[in-house]
């Protein structure tokens, strides 16, 4: 069966309305890198912890932050994604590790950048130390490094760390920096030394590509800008692990220029670009990844530039024509596809498999348009997972997987507040990498692997608490309390595969379902076999003084805070997307809504029946008093004048098995 839409949020608003412009938004440049890092960011964690099983998969721990969680893998974007990998010459799991160091006053007084190492697929870890310095603090690191021998020891292999430099004593942001490990060494190369790619630009997180074929580690990724340019233009490097140089400096390639891209409507701190990917093929072509409108399309699409010189000169684009997202649309029983709100920029993936054949993953919504306003759209129909493939000249638009969730929240804390009122305080967004989509491919390369978060449909499981106090901050610095959070959807990690060669995709395996919140999941872009795919998460360990107050759920979802680093690995097995149930849920109708809806549903048999209604937060707002029915088919009436206009959830329950499907409320 299709899995239900829950629309958790469109743009940045609470809920998703109906009547909401197909238009692409955009995204406002963020200054949430921390700009500096303080004794209050120290959060030391237990090393311990008990491997927790659930019906899934099991996780075991690496290792605990030593800091705020933040300061080890950035929680927005793709710009972390580069911290995990597996190195199939040498067979071993490889972490980007950053680990403080302490004096005697616990005081921060260094770091240790290395590798976390696994050559026993996650049994074991040892920590290879690729600098130990007392000068800086070194953040959010990522790494890419190149085999050109075919080598088996990735202790020999040349490498680049790259992250966030806060030099000592103060710890006050500095800007960008490599830490490389080659033949002549380690060193550190700070970004900030050398000639910024345009005036009023300089590099920041982005995407990391390692060549063998040159010894060259590319980085393409969205500039930071000054109050004086435009937020959204891409920069592009590549530095020469071998001949220990720049290929290509700092630069902004003319191909890839702001005048390319559709212009911001809403000033210089604003954008319609998305994160750009950068991969490469055998032969030494380096392709970089766009999901954007352009200047001369308004309608958000892929789009693909190669470079066959080492990134010095950048060809055409490869558009994917947009009438693959009308046929998408009609085949869905649409009759347009968008990429609603802000869900562009978490950004997706892209792998190249060879010459000229690609795939860049991202998200894709499917709807109607209004009758009224063909600008407008009434309702949502489908939300996937898809993959926009390039082979042999022709492009393809293909369904992976269906999502049941816009987006779900992770949770930030809020000490400030926390320590005023003397209870625990929030804030809560959408996640910063969305539906956290990773794609890889096997070892041997006949296989393609997906992996994502969403919340868990077929369990419905939804977490209940006492109500914490919730806080958004506006922008002149001040805050204000909202609605309490007291319940969460469950969330868990997915999987599917396909060939390589062609063909559809698996139905998705649940990896974990379990009672943890997944969170924060990694994947590397190379995974050993579809029955070995590697998983880390990061999740919250609720040890803190303030985060040991609250349950277990909303620990775990916070990312500003104590976080411990979980293996997992696990095969990917097809399953049965539709449960062999003794009931069936029939339809909720009309849909959208106004005031009365009848939920329709088949008993096999004499079951007792429930009707529950949730927000997109998972808090339950009415119910209808269970009752015992007879088989056949049914239909209940939920009231739905009381609801303002957005997306809510009816849940049939049926003798305690709960199954849920959306409903969209107009005024």
């Amino acid at each position: 069966m299709k899995h239900a839409l829950l629309v958790a949020t469109f743009a940045a608003s609470a809920v998703f309305s109906v009547a909401q412009k197909p238009a692409a938004q955009m995204a406002t440049k963020g200054d949430r890198i921390p700009m500096a890092l303080s004794a209050s960011d120290v959060s030391m964690q237990s090393a311990g912890k008990p491997e927790e099983r659930g019906q899934g998969i099991l996780f075991t721990r690496v290792f605990t932050t030593d800091v705020r969680s933040q300061f080890h893998y950035w929680p927005y974007g793709t710009s972390s994604n580069d911290m995990f990998k597996y190195d199939a010459k040498s067979n071993t799991l490889n972490i980007a590790r950053n680990k403080a160091k302490f004096d005697a006053s616990n005081q921060i007084n260094g770091v240790d950048i290395g590798i976390v190492r696994s050559a026993n697929n996650g049994s074991t870890w040892s920590f290879d130390i690729i600098q130990s310095t007392n000068d800086i603090f070194f953040g959010m690191p990522v790494f890419g490094w190149v085999n050109p021998d075919e080598g088996t020891d990735p202790s020999k292999y040349p490498v680049m760390i790259y992250g966030i430099r806060y030099p000592m004593p103060a710890l006050n942001y500095g800007g960008l920096s490599m830490w490389n490990r080659t033949s002549a060494g380690s060193y550190e190369l700070p970004l900030n030394d050398q000639t910024p790619p345009a005036t009023g630009y300089t590099v920041q997180f982005g995407d990391l590509y390692a060549d063998n074929t040159s010894g060259a580690i590319h980085w393409a990724g969205t500039l930071n800008p000054d109050a004086t340019v435009q937020y959204g233009a891409y920069g592009y490097f590549n530095f020469n692990l071998i001949v220990e140089d720049f290929g290509q400096t700092p630069t902004i390639p003319s191909a890839w220029g702001m005048d390319h891209w559709a212009p911001s409507t809403g000033g210089l701190g604003s954008s319609f670009n998305a994160p750009v990917a950068i991969k490469g093929d055998a032969a030494g072509t380096i392709y970089a990844a766009f999901n954007n409108p352009t200047a001369a399309e308004a309608t958000r699409s892929v789009q693909v530039m190669k470079s066959t010189d080492q990134g010095v000169t950048w060809g055409a684009e490869n558009v994917m024509p947009v009438s693959l997202l009308d046929q998408f649309a009609a085949a869905n029983g649409g009759d347009i596809a968008f990429q609603p709100g802000l869900t562009p920029y978490p950004g997706g993936d892209f792998l190249v498999f060879g010459a000229d054949e690609y795939s860049v993953f991202y998200r894709l919504a499917t709807g109607i348009r209004s009758t009224t306003d063909p600008n407008q759209i009434d309702t949502i129909l489908t939300f996937h997972i898809v993959e926009a493939n390039y082979k042999a000249g022709t492009w393809t638009l293909n369904p992976v997987a269906e999502l049941a969730t816009l987006n779900f929240q992770m949770i930030e804390l809020q000490d400030s507040i926390a320590t005023a009122i003397g209870a625990p305080a929030i804030s809560v967004d959408d996640n910063g990498r969305g539906a956290e989509i990773q794609a890889a491919i096997t070892a041997d390369g006949n296989n393609v692997v997906v992996k994502w978060v969403d919340i868990n449909t077929d369990t419905t499981t939804i977490h209940s608490f006492a109500p914490i106090r919730v806080f958004d901050e506006q922008t002149n610095g001040t805050f204000t309390e909202l609605d309490p959070l007291s319940s969460m959807f469950d969330t868990d990690i997915f999987l599917t595969s396909r060939p390589k060669a062609g063909g559809a995709y698996a139905d998705r395996t649940n990896l974990t379902n379990n009672s943890d919140m997944e969170f924060r999941t990694y994947m590397p872009d190379v995974v050993p076999t579809v029955d070995n795919v590697p998983i880390l998460r990061i999740i919250g360990t609720g040890t803190g003084t303030i985060t040991s107050l609250l349950p277990k759920s909303v620990a775990q979802m916070i990312w500003n805070g104590g976080s411990s680093i979980d293996f997992a690995s696990s095969g990917v097995v097809s399953v049965e997307d539709e449960k062999s149930y003794s009931f069936r849920f029939g339809a909720i109708a009309p849909n959208p809504v106004m005031s009365a809806a009848e939920v329709s549903f088949t008993l096999d048999k004499a079951a007792t029946v429930g009707i529950e209604v949730y927000d997109m937060l998972g808090n339950q707002l009415q119910s209808v008093a269970t009752q015992s029915m007879t088989a056949g088919m049914h239909g209940v009436n939920v009231d739905a004048t009381a609801f303002s206009a957005g997306t809510y959830h009816v849940a049939l329950v049926v003798d305690g098995v709960r199954i849920m499907k959306p409903f969209i409320v107009v005024r």
